[in-house]
């Protein structure tokens, strides 16, 4: 089943915690520390909020100055040099700022890069940038879509890892969209000759629950996934799949990390780093935050800030490589998997039961949630209810809304899926 996988925050140096969502078990440490000596390919990821799209109205609660570009880009600047990254992927980028300042900044920190050319979109719009460092890498092949940068980069040992850095869809509702970004971004590196793959940016879509990140993990969008707290379409399931075996870097819980909020009311994890860990081991993920106090000011004040130049926050994470020889990607890659067929009847309701049977609810509890779920009787198949029985469908509703608004996040999240599998096997 598709659940919220959950994880708790970690100081340096301890490790992961599985789950069953594929993520790689390795320390997590603070957004201050450095990173393992055992590490051989640094990678971050961040949206650095391009200047157009500042809203003063928006960030209301930021002080006018901080939010001028002169005043971000220090900032911005500063955390790339502090991270020492290999691999650095900027999203929101506009394209003078990439040639006349952000390019010949990163130079002088021993980086090459390229920046998302859109021939749809004016030279200054923005788009995704990628560097890396120039001592490490070189690079084979750059191509630009509407929402995705893909470079192909080669090491001294001739390595090709495939960077393919994200800005999806920003549309709550385009579930489906985003996917199909990931699917024609990940045929086209398929084409490369490649032994390594990142998937890495901002995906405008939770880590915890999205239909973007069920792509990646499984190869296919499952039936049953949510986004947002809604089903997420049937055509996301119908995007042709992908071969590629895929991990999450990040075990989140959402409690604990997020990259994005405005005023600190309501935090999401939109920012998202995946890798192919035949090739890539990965080592350790950095925390959004510096430390708790960190944490506690920007859920206080909001992002962005004097202090956090963006309305994201960057992740980061280390990796050593598997083997100095590595078989190719490619064929993996090209190698399509066709979506999950539909779950029988039968399986959807055992499923259903044993999501009730483990939840964490009293048995009086349990009654009430089945009582409060069950249709009033004798309701017209295809026809309009009687007022009578409208209004008990409405308070059975008020009573279901109230019932849930008293558990904890993860029964709720396990009795609302488990009554979306009930629904869907009446269906089948």
């Amino acid at each position: 089943p598709w659940l919220p996988f959950v994880a708790s925050a970690r100081p340096c140096g301890e490790a992961g915690v599985p789950s069953r969502f594929p993520m790689s078990a390795c320390s997590h440490i603070g957004r201050s520390c450095a990173f393992p000596s055992t590490a051989e390919l640094k990678v971050l990821s961040w949206n650095i909020l391009a200047p157009r799209w500042v809203d003063y109205s928006r960030y209301g609660h930021v002080e006018r100055g901080a939010l001028q570009w002169d005043s971000r880009r220090v900032g911005i600047i500063a955390e790339i040099t502090r991270t020492d990254a290999d691999i650095v992927c900027l999203q929101e980028v506009e394209g003078v700022l990439f040639e006349e300042q952000l390019f010949p900044a990163m130079v002088s920190l021993g980086y090459h890069g390229v920046v998302q050319k859109d021939p749809k979109r004016s030279s200054d719009h923005p788009g995704n940038a990628t560097f890396w460092r120039d001592e490490m890498f070189q690079l084979e092949a750059e191509v630009s879509r509407s929402r995705t940068l893909m470079t192909l980069l080669t090491d001294a040992s001739k390595r090709g890892i495939a960077v393919v850095n994200c800005h999806l869809e920003g549309d709550p509702h385009q579930a489906s969209t985003r996917v199909k970004q990931l699917q024609t971004a990940l045929k086209q590196v398929a084409s490369m000759e490649h032994h390594a793959l990142v998937v890495l940016g901002d995906f405008n879509c939770d880590l915890r629950t999205s239909a973007s990140a069920a792509y990646l993990a499984f190869g296919s969008v499952p039936d049953g996934v949510q986004e947002w707290g809604r089903d997420v379409p049937p055509a996301a399931g119908e995007v042709p799949g992908h071969g590629y075996s895929l991990s999450s870097a990040y075990n989140v819980d959402s409690g604990d990390e997020f990259t994005f909020t405005i005023r600190g009311t309501s935090v999401w994890f939109l920012d998202q780093l995946w890798h192919s860990p035949s090739a890539l081991e990965a080592v350790a993920t950095r925390s959004a935050f510096h430390g708790p106090e960190h944490r506690t000011a920007i859920l206080d004040r909001g992002l962005p800030s004097a202090d956090d130049p963006s309305d994201h926050l960057p992740i980061a994470a280390a990796f050593r490589w598997t083997s100095t020889s590595l078989p190719s990607l490619a064929t993996a890659g090209a190698a399509a998997v066709a979506p999950a067929p539909a779950a029988p009847a039968h399986a959807l309701e055992r499923e259903a039961e044993e999501l009730l049977a483990a939840c964490p609810i009293s048995e009086a509890q349990c009654a009430e949630w089945l009582r409060v779920t069950t249709l009033p009787p004798s309701l017209p198949r295809g026809g309009k209810p009687a007022p009578e029985q409208l209004a008990a469908m409405k308070e059975l509703q008020r009573q279901k809304e109230a019932f849930l608004a008293e558990v904890g996040e993860d029964a709720r999240a396990m009795l609302l899926r488990a009554q979306q599998l009930s629904r869907k096997a009446r269906k089948s």
